[in-house]
C-alpha cells in the first residue's frame, strides 16, 4: 500500500454547476499531486470519477459515497473534499500520527449565499477530515453493512442518522492553518448549520480576503 494520501471527493451535484466547478478548480490549485477519487451522482471531470447515478441526498448516502472512494483508493490515509467548500493549501499539509483515529481541521468558516459581508465560525466538520483508510473503511462498513441499498438510514426515533464519527472531540485530534470556507447555498443536505456562537462573525479571513470578494468570486 502506498503510504501517501488520497483525496476522496463526493458530491450529489445539486449545487449550481458553475459554483461547484469553482470549488473544484480551487481544490486542484492547492492539493498538489495527491491522487483524487471522485464519487458523484453525475459525471465529473475530477481525478478518477465514479458516477453512481441519482440517489437520495442524505448523510448515509454521503458515507456510502465515501466508502466507494475509500475502497478505490490505495493509500495509507485519505482526506475529504466536498462540493461546497474552498480549501487552502494548509489543509493538505498534514499527516496523522496514527491510522486508527479520525482528525478534523480546526479552522472552518461558513458563508451563507444570501449574506455577502460575513463569515461565521463553525465547529469541525466532516468535509474537512483525514483518517487512516482501512480504519475509515471498517467504521463505515460496520454501520452501512446493516443497511444495504441507498435508502436513508434512520434512528429508532425516525430521525436521519447524521454522524458516523461521533467521538471527535479532543484538541489532539485536529490540525489547523488558514481557513476552510464552507458555503450554505440551500442546495446541500442540511440548511441548519451548527455555528460556534462563542466567536463573532468576521468580514475578512486570512488567505482569502473579504467576504464580499469571496461572494463575488463564487456567485457572480
Amino acid at each position: 500500500m502506498d503510504k501517501g494520501i488520497t483525496i476522496i471527493y463526493y458530491s450529489s451535484n445539486k449545487e449550481d454547476p458553475k459554483f461547484e466547478r469553482k470549488c473544484i478548480d480551487q481544490l486542484l490549485v492547492v492539493c498538489g499531486d495527491y491522487p483524487i477519487v471522485s464519487v458523484t451522482h453525475k459525471p465529473v471531470n475530477l481525478g478518477k470519477n465514479i458516477c453512481i447515478g441519482e440517489k437520495p441526498v442524505c448523510y448515509s448516502n454521503l458515507w456510502r459515497q465515501q466508502l466507494i472512494g475509500l475502497q478505490e483508493a490505495n493509500t495509507e490515509f485519505c482526506i475529504t473534499a466536498e462540493a461546497d467548500l474552498l480549501y487552502p493549501p494548509d489543509y493538505f499539509h498534514f499527516t496523522p500520527p496514527v491510522k486508527d483515529l479520525v482528525f478534523r481541521y480546526d479552522n472552518v468558516w461558513l458563508m451563507f449565499w444570501k449574506y455577502k459581508n460575513r463569515f461565521w465560525k463553525k465547529p469541525r466538520i466532516e468535509g474537512a477530515q483525514m483518517c487512516g483508510r482501512e480504519y475509515w473503511i471498517s467504521r463505515l462498513q460496520n454501520l452501512l453493512g446493516k443497511y444495504p441499498g441507498w435508502e436513508p438510514i434512520r434512528k429508532r426515533d425516525g430521525k436521519l442518522v447524521n454522524e458516523i464519527f461521533d467521538d471527535v472531540t479532543t484538541p489532539d485530534r485536529m490540525w489547523t492553518g488558514n481557513p476552510v470556507i464552507n458555503f450554505k447555498t440551500g442546495n446541500g443536505i442540511s440548511n441548519r448549520p451548527t455555528l460556534d456562537l462563542t466567536v463573532r462573525p468576521v468580514k475578512e479571513l486570512p488567505y482569502w480576503g473579504t467576504a464580499r470578494s469571496i461572494h463575488k468570486r463564487m456567485f457572480s
